[in-house]
């Protein structure tokens, strides 16, 4: 999802905000885990009930494993990539984890947009000069990057 704040009559600045689909929020990704939990607590308590022990250690390893897996999506899905454009320099600012900061003077910006010849997979967004590039955008989906790719156009040339 790419949103462009707007600009601000004192300043010069266009700004634009990436962020990844997110289907679930951080409660609903919670339900979803303790139904999954509550159903293989379930399915772990029947066959105890008729002597099967031995089920118990691997319900729990599967329950631990599903919530690491669903607390993993959900960090990833709460990243965002910022890009602030002013009169001079583009600065793209990487949140997440780890949060990086890439600036490049504005004059010298080139917009690539690399696509796989066969088809197969997604294409590429990267903007940068003198052999430093960032990637921007490559948790959109192909529509929303050649509207990311546009929207960097017209904001790198109407300031």
């Amino acid at each position: 999802m790419i949103r462009r704040d707007s600009q601000n009559s004192d300043s010069d600045e266009a700004v634009l905000i990436i962020n990844p689909n997110r289907n679930l929020t951080w409660q609903q990704s919670k339900w979803l885990f303790f139904f999954f939990a509550s159903c293989c607590s379930a399915v772990a308590a029947y066959f105890y009930s008729i002597g099967a022990w031995l089920v118990l250690p691997f319900a729990g390893l599967e329950i631990l494993l599903i919530g690491i897996a669903i607390y993993c999506q959900s960090c990833c899905a709460h990243s965002q990539q910022i890009i602030r454009i002013d009169n001079k320099h583009v600065r793209v600012i990487n949140s997440g984890r780890v949060e990086s900061e890439k600036c490049f003077h504005k004059s010298w910006l080139k917009i690539i947009r690399n696509r796989d010849p066969s088809g197969w997979y997604p294409s590429r967004l990267l903007i940068g000069s003198h052999g430093q590039f960032v990637e921007v955008g490559k948790d959109l989906i192909e529509e929303e990057r050649e509207t990311l790719a546009h929207n960097l156009k017209s904001a790198i040339e109407g300031i």
